[in-house]
Protein backbone atom coordinates (compact mmCIF):
# COMPACT_ATOMS: atom_id res chain seq x y z
CA UNK A 1 0.00 0.00 0.00
CA UNK A 2 1.27 3.24 -0.81
CA UNK A 3 1.87 6.06 1.92
CA UNK A 4 1.49 9.54 1.70
CA UNK A 5 4.73 10.26 1.82
CA UNK A 6 5.30 8.19 -1.06
CA UNK A 7 2.91 9.75 -2.53
CA UNK A 8 4.07 12.78 -2.53
CA UNK A 9 7.92 11.71 -3.51
CA UNK A 10 6.46 10.47 -6.85
CA UNK A 11 4.98 13.36 -7.27
CA UNK A 12 8.00 15.62 -6.25
CA UNK A 13 10.05 12.70 -8.63
CA UNK A 14 7.79 12.69 -11.99
CA UNK A 15 7.69 16.55 -11.49
CA UNK A 16 11.76 16.37 -11.89
CA UNK A 17 11.41 13.36 -14.48
CA UNK A 18 8.37 15.86 -16.45
CA UNK A 19 11.37 18.63 -16.66
CA UNK A 20 13.81 16.70 -18.60
CA UNK A 21 14.38 17.73 -22.25
CA UNK A 22 13.76 13.98 -22.72
CA UNK A 23 10.39 12.30 -22.83
CA UNK A 24 10.01 9.45 -20.37
CA UNK A 25 7.26 7.85 -22.85
CA UNK A 26 9.56 7.45 -25.88
CA UNK A 27 12.57 6.33 -23.55
CA UNK A 28 10.24 3.10 -22.13
CA UNK A 29 9.50 2.06 -25.23
CA UNK A 30 13.22 2.08 -26.70
CA UNK A 31 14.18 0.28 -23.65
CA UNK A 32 11.70 -1.85 -23.34
CA UNK A 33 12.41 -3.20 -26.87
CA UNK A 34 16.24 -3.41 -26.49
CA UNK A 35 15.55 -5.59 -23.21
CA UNK A 36 12.97 -7.58 -24.45
CA UNK A 37 12.41 -7.71 -28.05
CA UNK A 38 9.80 -10.25 -28.21
CA UNK A 39 7.50 -8.01 -27.07
CA UNK A 40 7.66 -5.53 -30.20
CA UNK A 41 4.78 -8.06 -32.19
CA UNK A 42 2.56 -7.04 -29.31
CA UNK A 43 2.35 -3.25 -30.42
CA UNK A 44 1.31 -1.55 -33.77
CA UNK A 45 4.14 -0.88 -36.49
CA UNK A 46 3.41 2.79 -35.62
CA UNK A 47 4.01 3.64 -31.96
CA UNK A 48 2.97 7.20 -31.79
CA UNK A 49 -0.49 6.90 -30.76
CA UNK A 50 0.74 4.25 -28.07
CA UNK A 51 3.76 6.59 -26.88
CA UNK A 52 0.91 9.57 -26.52
CA UNK A 53 -1.56 7.09 -24.69
CA UNK A 54 1.31 5.59 -22.24
CA UNK A 55 2.38 9.29 -21.54
CA UNK A 56 -1.09 10.54 -20.79
CA UNK A 57 -2.01 7.24 -18.93
CA UNK A 58 1.32 7.53 -16.46
CA UNK A 59 0.43 11.19 -16.29
CA UNK A 60 -3.10 10.53 -15.55
CA UNK A 61 -1.68 7.84 -12.65
CA UNK A 62 0.61 10.46 -10.86
CA UNK A 63 -1.70 13.02 -10.84
CA UNK A 64 -4.16 10.72 -9.08
CA UNK A 65 -1.57 9.11 -7.23
CA UNK A 66 -3.00 10.12 -3.24
CA UNK A 67 -6.17 8.64 -3.94
CA UNK A 68 -5.09 5.67 -5.94
CA UNK A 69 -8.17 3.40 -5.28
CA UNK A 70 -10.02 5.87 -7.12
CA UNK A 71 -8.36 4.59 -9.91
CA UNK A 72 -8.74 1.12 -9.62
CA UNK A 73 -11.86 0.91 -11.89
CA UNK A 74 -9.88 2.36 -14.59
CA UNK A 75 -6.72 0.47 -13.88
CA UNK A 76 -9.08 -2.72 -14.45
CA UNK A 77 -10.71 -1.81 -17.47
CA UNK A 78 -7.01 -1.53 -18.50
CA UNK A 79 -6.19 -4.76 -17.44
CA UNK A 80 -9.13 -6.69 -19.11
CA UNK A 81 -8.31 -4.73 -22.38
CA UNK A 82 -4.26 -5.88 -22.14
CA UNK A 83 -5.50 -9.21 -22.42
CA UNK A 84 -6.77 -8.69 -26.05
CA UNK A 85 -3.90 -7.69 -27.02
CA UNK A 86 -2.10 -10.52 -25.69
CA UNK A 87 -0.80 -9.30 -22.38
CA UNK A 88 0.57 -12.37 -20.34
CA UNK A 89 0.76 -11.43 -16.04
CA UNK A 90 4.60 -12.35 -16.78
CA UNK A 91 5.13 -9.15 -19.06
CA UNK A 92 3.89 -6.64 -16.13
CA UNK A 93 7.53 -7.99 -14.31
CA UNK A 94 9.17 -6.48 -16.97
CA UNK A 95 7.39 -3.21 -17.97
CA UNK A 96 7.79 -2.49 -14.37
CA UNK A 97 11.38 -2.78 -14.36
CA UNK A 98 12.03 -1.05 -17.42
CA UNK A 99 9.80 1.80 -16.80
CA UNK A 100 11.39 2.28 -13.18
CA UNK A 101 15.05 1.92 -14.74
CA UNK A 102 13.95 4.78 -17.25
CA UNK A 103 12.51 7.03 -14.71
CA UNK A 104 15.70 6.61 -12.66
CA UNK A 105 17.70 7.24 -15.46
CA UNK A 106 16.09 10.65 -15.99
CA UNK A 107 16.24 11.85 -12.87
CA UNK A 108 19.58 11.01 -11.78
CA UNK A 109 21.17 11.30 -8.30
CA UNK A 110 17.47 13.19 -7.32
CA UNK A 111 16.34 8.96 -8.14
CA UNK A 112 17.33 8.10 -4.35
CA UNK A 113 16.44 4.53 -2.85
CA UNK A 114 13.27 6.07 -1.30
CA UNK A 115 12.55 7.15 -4.63
CA UNK A 116 12.97 3.67 -6.06
CA UNK A 117 10.64 1.99 -3.66
CA UNK A 118 8.11 4.30 -3.81
CA UNK A 119 7.73 3.71 -7.53
CA UNK A 120 7.96 0.14 -7.16
CA UNK A 121 4.71 0.16 -4.35
CA UNK A 122 3.30 2.08 -6.93
CA UNK A 123 3.51 -0.27 -9.47
CA UNK A 124 3.12 -3.42 -7.84
CA UNK A 125 0.12 -2.06 -6.91
CA UNK A 126 -1.00 -0.80 -10.79
CA UNK A 127 -0.20 -4.10 -11.46
CA UNK A 128 -1.98 -6.20 -9.21
CA UNK A 129 -5.21 -4.25 -9.70
CA UNK A 130 -4.84 -4.89 -13.81
CA UNK A 131 -3.72 -8.71 -13.53
CA UNK A 132 -6.27 -9.18 -11.17
CA UNK A 133 -8.76 -8.23 -13.67
CA UNK A 134 -7.32 -10.21 -16.64
CA UNK A 135 -7.27 -12.58 -14.44
CA UNK A 136 -10.96 -12.24 -13.64
CA UNK A 137 -12.55 -12.30 -17.25
CA UNK A 138 -10.24 -15.74 -17.92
Amino acid sequence: MLSTAQADLLTESFARIRASSADYSTLFYHRLFLRHPFVRSLFPDDLTPQVTIFHATIDALVAGVHDLPSQHATLSEMGRRHVRYGVKAAHYAMVGEVLIDTLAELSGAAFTRRTRVAWETLYAEVARVMIDAADSDG
